[in-house]
């Protein structure tokens, strides 16, 4: 194209001008072409200095290139050598690779491994390179050994929810995971299994810990650990060849599609992806963690929010009863009552006599079994002052008629145990919480019908104390399925240790039709008992629990439809209840099992179970 100039000849500057402008205004923007393939893959190895699974390094650090631009991310988290070193290495990323400097002296004749985790990832798309290794040795071998197995926690047999070490001492000694770090070191994934890799040949001690300050030791009383009974011996005899794979991973990237308006709106879609398997020839084992219990005891927190009522907050339950002795009163005999949560970790003191609990400030000295540095019991006394001042409240609203307030006070409360629904199970009775501890139940002030049609009848009860719980308080009858009951607790029906009494109470509930329910009947075996049975329900709280002393038939009913689960806890020291274990005194955790129940539980149905337990 031609352009006039002002003479009228043909302006070849102009043209090449405009030339110039265009082709310049093309190339100011720089960037990757649009559409195309989305990149789900993650960053390929392709070479290291020294080479992957080289022997006789002496070097300082090592350099791993990928095939594109990458980055870390968690890498003080993620990153793990074993053996482990003394010091934290320094990593940095440049263009497409990740240099390591190592910042030790290492271990002559020894394989380290280099454990990435889910640190690479890819710059662009963030695609993740699961459990990423790089090899190498400071002798003239690579060790081809290998440890895999599963950590599980010993109470519900489940994964750590947070990262768990697996640790091979060399050193044999019990007090060995007490005082120095490991040989070998690996990590639990997501799942609970694990792999330590690249080991020699010999004879280790082997657990897991929840490494709670990141020192590579155990810490007993802070951490939970888990061992096995016997050493581990580590031999190419042993083992067996393995394709391991850790976790999955979730490569989150972003998805791009056409709007309403034309315009592309951005989103985020998550791939799953495998990581490649490992050839490994490998020793298994399963690992169980538990949390020791502590002998040692201390009172934690104290309280007196009433004037009548003292609150101790023990860190574990008490050894023995622990004695109370008053430091500046003297009461009688019987000046208190004593009040223990289920676990037994809290204590209550209920004031019954109105002049010590008049008093501001109370002083006392509570004596309990402890251990000292050695983990003999010995007496620990403590003496606290717990002080109590009614608060002043001087507001407007605070204002009111001085004889109405006292009549509130005069007032017991009263909780009831019924679902908001207002519905009453057929295998249990109706059951009230009073605010303080109960001295007396009237039965001549309680009114019970049951309503049929329009009509009422009077309805036989038993009323009793718990015999566990002061403040707790049961109605039982011989319950009809598919009515309504009126319940009636007229004033004075119940009343505290002070004297207070309960104000004027109406329930109206219904119970349940009798195929509402179904049943679970389990045919139960084992080798071993007692046994504690549960059923559990999905979140995995206790539904029912029997104690089961040998093989047969045990049933729990008056079921909900739904989904449970059976557990069974081996009840070695017949104590009715989960013990957890001991690493300096080789006591393993109680064992417990699990049937995850195919069916859920139907109305009107038998969910029949034959579970054999055996090992």
């Amino acid at each position: 194209m031609l352009f006039q100039s002002s003479n009228g000849k043909p302006g070849y500057s102009s043209a090449l001008y405009m030339l110039l402008v265009i082709l310049i205004g093309g190339c100011a923007k720089v960037g990757a072409p649009t559409g195309g393939i989305k990149d789900v893959n993650p960053p390929v190895f392709v070479e290291g200095v020294p080479e992957d699974r080289s022997v006789n390094f002496n070097g300082k650090e090592i350099e791993i290139t990928f095939d594109e631009y990458v980055q870390l991310k968690n890498q003080n988290k993620e990153l793990l050598i074993s053996p482990p070193l003394k010091k934290r290495p320094l990593i940095r990323i440049r263009d497409k690779s990740v240099r390591v400097t190592l910042n030790n002296e290492l271990l002559p004749q020894t394989t380290y491994t280099v454990n990435f985790g889910n640190a690479i990832s890819d710059l662009n798309e963030g695609n993740v390179l699961p459990d990423f290794e790089f090899v190498f040795s400071t002798g003239n071998t690579i060790d081809s050994l290998s440890v895999t197995g599963k950590v599980l926690h010993a109470f519900d047999m489940k994964a750590a929810k947070e990262d768990i070490l697996v640790m091979l001492y060399e050193n044999l000694a019990d007090s060995a995971p007490l005082l120095e770090i490991p040989r070998y070191i690996g990590k639990a994934g997501k799942t609970g299994l694990f792999s330590i890799n690249n080991v020699h040949a010999d004879t280790f001690r082997i657990l897991t810990l929840l490494d709670a300050n990141e020192n590579r030791m155990y810490d007993p009383g802070s951490e939970s650990i888990g061992f096995l009974d016997s050493l581990l011996v580590i031999s190419p005899a042993n083992v067996k060849p393995v394709t391991f794979i850790k976790d999955t991973v979730k490569i989150i990237h972003q998805a791009t599609k056409a709007g309403r308006t034309g315009k592309k709106a951005t989103g985020q879609n998550a791939d799953t992806t495998i990581a490649p398997g490992k050839k490994l020839n490998a020793l298994n084992v399963s690992l169980f963690y538990f949390q020791e219990e502590v002998n040692k005891v201390f009172v934690a927190s104290r309280k007196r929010d009433k004037a009548e009522k003292l609150t101790f907050t023990f860190t574990r339950p008490p050894h023995d009863t622990v004695k109370i002795t008053p430091v500046n009163f003297k009461p009688g005999p019987d000046w208190f009552l004593r009040e223990e949560s289920q676990n037994r970790d809290t204590l209550t003191c209920w004031i019954t006599d109105t002049l010590i609990a008049r008093q501001d400030t109370l002083k006392l000295a509570l004596a309990f079994l402890t251990t000292d540095s050695m983990d003999r019991f010995v007496e620990r006394i403590d003496t606290f002052a717990l002080n109590y001042q009614k608060a002043v409240d001087r507001s407007i609203s605070a204002r009111r008629d001085r004889s109405e307030e006292a009549v509130v006070k005069k007032q017991l409360s009263l909780a009831t145990g019924l679902t908001s629904r207002k519905i009453q199970e057929l295998n249990k009775p109706v059951t009230f919480i009073a605010g303080q501890p109960l001295g007396k139940i009237d039965p001549g002030n309680i009114e019970f019908f049951r309503l049929e049609d329009t009509l009422s009848f009077e309805q036989p009860f038993t009323v009793s104390l718990d015999s566990l719980n002061i403040r707790t308080f049961n109605i039982a009858c011989e319950w009809q399925e598919d009515l309504q009951y009126r319940l009636l607790l007229k004033p004075g029906a119940a009343s505290d240790i002070f004297g207070l009494a309960n104000d004027s109470l109406e329930l109206k509930f219904a119970t349940r039709k009798a195929d509402y329910y179904g049943r679970v009947i389990v045919t139960l075996g084992s080798p071993h008992f007692p046994m504690i049975l549960q059923l559990l329900d999905e979140k995995e709280k206790i539904f029912q629990q029997k104690s089961v002393t040998e093989s047969g038939v045990v049933i729990f009913d008056y079921l909900a439809p739904g989904k449970y689960v059976l557990k069974a806890v081996y009840d070695e020291n017949s104590n009715l209840q989960w013990d957890t274990g001991s690493y300096l005194k080789h006591i393993q955790p109680e064992k417990v099992y699990y049937h995850r129940m195919s069916d859920p539980v139907r109305s009107n149905w038998d969910h029949e179970i034959n579970w054999m337990i055996d090992e």
